[in-house]
């Protein structure tokens, strides 16, 4: 695993190496306003099914994303008035959206739902606009284990791991802070599924 470390003076450069090995189809850790991600083009199955290899998460098991915008958000998903409400309140921010996913037929995704968010990390957002696709975006632990919020952490856990992302981009420490907040939104309305770092009531 290759490990970038990003500072204001080489955050260009840095950016264009992350964007370089998701067009290529790699995987890479990188900040978010909560935890560390896993990320991959979300367009690529072959890369999809390197997230799963990598977290060791359970196949079938869907992966949230994350795109530039509500106009992003839009073309994959069906939203209601109650779910572009919420988008345009708290979007870019730590709310994942989960939403009827327009496009089933997709390789590589299980469900008739799509979780996703508009991040309001700064690099997190600058990946997904300047990559120009949906970029798959879970936590960077391996499942069932906690969050990780510390470089050291990222290093320590795929230091002997069998698979590992191609780049890590090294943002230091992260605030320690709570998950997303997830809210359902169908046609049957509204249920939060996870109460996260922000706090919605519906």
């Amino acid at each position: 695993m290759r490990e970038l470390k990003l500072n204001d003076k080489n955050y260009v450069t840095v950016l264009q190496s992350a964007l370089e090995i998701l067009r290529q189809g790699g995987t890479i850790i990188f900040p978010t306003e909560t935890c560390y991600g896993l990320g991959a083009d979300y367009y690529d199955a072959t890369a999809v099914g390197k997230i799963y290899q990598i977290k060791k998460r359970e196949a079938g098991k869907p992966l949230s994303v994350l795109v530039p915008d509500l106009v992003a958000a839009n073309y994959l998903c069906e939203l209601s008035p109650q779910a572009r409400s919420l988008a345009m309140q708290y979007w870019p921010g730590p709310l994942t959206l989960v939403l009827p996913f327009k496009h089933q037929h997709w390789q590589k995704h299980f469900s008739k739902l799509l979780a996703l968010r508009v991040s309001s990390d700064h690099f997190a957002n600058s990946l997904t606009l300047n990559l120009g696709r949906p970029l798959v975006a879970t936590s960077a632990n391996l499942s069932g284990q906690g969050d990780i919020y510390k470089s050291r952490e990222i290093s320590k856990q795929f230091q002997h791991q069998k698979y590992q992302p191609d780049l890590f981009i090294n943002a230091g420490d992260l605030l320690r802070r709570r998950p997303t907040t997830i809210i359902k939104c169908t046609e049957r309305g509204l249920e939060i599924l996870r109460q996260g770092e922000l706090k919605v009531t519906i």
